[in-house]
C-alpha cells in the first residue's frame, strides 16, 4: 500500500513552503549521477559532485559553492546530498534518502520527496523584491562579506514517503528527527563552519512587507502627525534613509499578550498606504518608542488592529526617534508638501 503524508506545517518551524527558486517544480531528489561515500558500515551515501570528505566524528563535511557544509555522523546514512543540476541560486539541497527510494519504487516522479532544506544565496534587487511578500519557505540567515545573502529554504509540508504499511510505521521517528535537525542545527552549522559568514536576518510581518514595499518598490504612502499634517510626494518616496533605517537590522514581533487597558495609546506618527486600505501608527509615548500599531480597514468599514514591537540591533535606535527625524527633515524641505492639519481628519493624523 502507498503511504504518503502530506499536511500543514504546524508540526515544526522547518515545514514551511519553498519557492520555485529553492525547489525546481517536478525534479525528484535522487542523485543518480552522484559519487557514493563509503561509511562504515559499508553503506552508500549518496552525492554529487561537489568536494566531500569524511570528518573525525565520523561525519560527511561537504564543500559547495564557496560553503563548508557537514551532515552529522548519525544523519549521514539516512540523507541524500545534492550540490548540481539545482536552479542557479541553489547550493545545496538535502533530503531524506528513503522517501526517495520509496517514490522511486511506487514508478512515481515525486515532486521534492523526502526534501528537508536547501541552503541558496541571493541578490541584494531580489532580496528587496523578495522582502516586499511573503517569505514564506524562505529564511535569510546570513551574509557573506562578498556582500552575497544566503538563504535557508524548507517545505511547508511533510515530504515523508513510504512504499509499504511496514515501512511507513517505522518511518516517523527517523523522519522527525531530520527534519528537528534541519529546523535547530543547519543554520548555526554553517555560520560556524563559514568565517566568511555574518548572522542576518529579517522578520515578515506585515509591518515588514509593506515598509519593503515603500522602499523596494517605491509604493505609495503619506505620512501625517499632529504638527505636520499629510507629508506626501512622489519626490522622497522610497529615496530617504528613514527606510533604510526601519528595514535594516531591525525585527518586528507581533504582540499578542498585551491586555486591553495596557495596550498603547496616545500620540502617534501615521504611515498610511493607499493599497491595502491599511495605516501604520508609530507611537511618540514615553516607554512606547518601538511600539507600533497596524489599523486595517477592511471593505466593509471594520477597522482591524495589529500591534508590533520593534528590536534595533543598536540599543540606541528606536522606530519613534527614526519617525521623528524624518518627518521633521521632510517638512522644512521641498521634497514634500504639508497641509494645515484641520485640512485632515482627525483619526488619521495621530493625536
Amino acid at each position: 500500500m502507498r503511504k504518503k503524508l502530506l499536511f500543514a506545517a504546524a508540526v515544526t518551524a522547518v515545514m514551511m513552503m519553498a519557492a520555485s527558486s529553492c525547489m525546481a517544480a517536478g525534479e525528484a531528489q535522487q542523485t543518480e549521477a552522484g559519487e557514493a561515500q563509503q561509511t562504515e558500515a559499508g553503506e552508500a551515501q549518496q552525492t554529487e559532485a561537489g568536494e566531500t570528505q569524511q570528518t573525525e566524528a565520523g561525519g560527511l563535511q561537504i564543500e559547495a559553492g564557496g560553503l563548508v557544509f557537514e551532515i552529522p555522523a548519525q544523519y549521514r546514512d539516512l540523507v541524500t546530498v545534492q550540490t548540481e543540476d539545482l536552479p542557479p541560486d541553489e547550493i545545496i539541497r538535502v533530503s531524506e534518502t528513503a522517501s526517495i527510494e520509496a517514490a522511486k519504487e511506487m514508478g512515481e516522479a515525486e515532486e521534492g520527496a523526502g526534501w528537508l532544506f536547501s541552503i541558496s544565496h541571493m541578490s541584494d534587487l531580489e532580496l528587496g523584491e523578495l522582502r516586499c511578500g511573503e517569505m514564506a519557505g524562505r529564511e535569510v540567515f546570513a551574509e557573506g562579506d562578498d556582500g552575497v545573502t544566503y538563504l535557508f529554504c524548507h517545505p511547508t509540508d511533510v515530504r515523508l514517503i513510504r512504499s509499504s504499511d511496514e515501512e511507513w510505521n517505522e518511518a516517523p521517528d527517523q523522519y522527525f528527527a531530520l527534519d528537528s535537525w534541519a529546523a535547530t542545527d543547519v543554520r548555526n552549522a554553517v555560520l560556524a563552519d563559514n568565517p566568511q559568514l555574518a548572522r542576518k536576518t529579517y522578520s515578515n510581518t506585515e509591518l515588514d512587507m509593506y515598509l519593503a514595499r515603500a522602499r523596494f518598490d517605491r509604493e505609495q504612502y503619506e505620512i501625517r502627525s499632529l504638527y505636520t499634517g499629510t507629508l506626501t510626494d512622489t519626490v522622497f518616496q522610497g529615496d530617504d534613509d528613514a527606510l533604510e533605517a526601519l528595514t535594516e537590522e531591525v525585527l518586528y514581533d507581533e504582540v499578542t499578550d498585551l491586555p486591553e487597558e495596557e495596550k498603547p495609546d496616545g500620540e502617534y506618527i501615521v504611515m498610511a498606504f493607499e493599497e491595502g486600505n491599511v495605516q501604520f501608527d508609530f507611537f511618540l509615548g514615553e516607554g512606547l518608542e518601538n511600539m507600533i500599531r497596524e489599523v486595517k480597514t477592511l471593505d466593509d468599514g471594520e477597522k482591524v488592529e495589529t500591534l508590533y514591537r520593534a528590536s534595533f540591533k543598536d540599543p540606541g535606535r528606536t522606530s519613534t526617534g527614526i519617525m521623528k527625524d524624518w518627518i521633521e527633515e521632510i517638512s522644512h524641505t521641498d521634497d514634500g508638501v504639508a497641509y494645515e492639519s484641520e485640512t485632515v481628519a482627525d483619526d488619521s493624523i495621530g493625536g
